[in-house]
């Protein structure tokens, strides 16, 4: 759905390219910026938000323009991370994780809220990978091997692990892998995807599930 110019004529023609309107929004944020008003960025940023989670391709592209050009993620990022090859890796993979979660955000929160709550998560991320026995392909399984040894009593290697994730529908995929990849808390992936921490429960259960059914069908004769 795009921006109804009639309501939000200047963030419309942002979207489209214009080089004014988007001077203008440019020039907006970084004010608010500059005095930390991210309740400002959220009303500037509200319609291009609301078109992005709708499927509007071209506003997700600006959306993540703004926050790419205006550091909008760094805040959080560098109260986790000192070094600044860290924290461009950390913003550069908010943007992705943004750009995969942005039809989930359904409001509840403030939309500089979820976007602090990724960073966060990425910036951990950047964390826990000095940590991890990292597979060759550059994630660990271990955590979801071992709730697929629990509901099979299959040992499961990487691989076999990998292709039934890639199987599952998005909606079981990203949050079994947020909590038994990423290692996150229940509560925060609801926050994150902006989802009922009931749903989110029932969404990992169900997957971790459907991962194991997918592994013991492969080991059937």
């Amino acid at each position: 759905m795009a921006i109804d110019p009639a309501e939000f004529p200047e963030a419309s023609a942002a979207v489209r390219g214009d080089s004014r309107a988007i001077g203008t929004i440019d020039e907006q944020i970084a004010a608010a910026r500059a005095g930390n008003d991210f309740a400002a960025i959220d009303e500037i940023l509200a319609p291009v938000v609301g078109a992005a989670t709708a499927g509007d391709e071209t506003a997700l592209t600006f959306l993540l323009r703004c926050i790419d050009r205006h550091r909008l993620a760094q805040p959080p990022i560098r109260q986790i991370l000192v070094d600044e090859g860290d924290v461009e890796d950390a913003a550069q993979t908010t943007l992705l994780a943004v750009n995969r979660a942005i039809t989930n955000f359904e409001g509840r929160a403030r939309f500089t809220t979820w976007l602090y709550r990724i960073a966060e998560r990425e910036a951990l991320q950047v964390i826990r990978k000095r940590q991890r026995v990292i597979d060759p392909e550059g994630q660990d399984f271990s955590g979801l091997g071992e709730q697929v040894r629990r509901i099979s009593s299959v040992v499961a290697g990487a691989d076999a692990i990998r292709q039934a994730l890639d199987s599952l529908d998005d909606k079981f995929r990203q949050p079994v892998i947020m909590c038994d990849v990423e290692g996150l808390e229940y509560s925060v992936i609801a926050e994150q995807l902006d989802l009922p921490l009931n749903t989110v429960k029932t969404r990992i259960r169900r997957g971790r599930q459907q991962v194991a059914d997918i592994i013991m069908a492969q080991l059937e004769p």
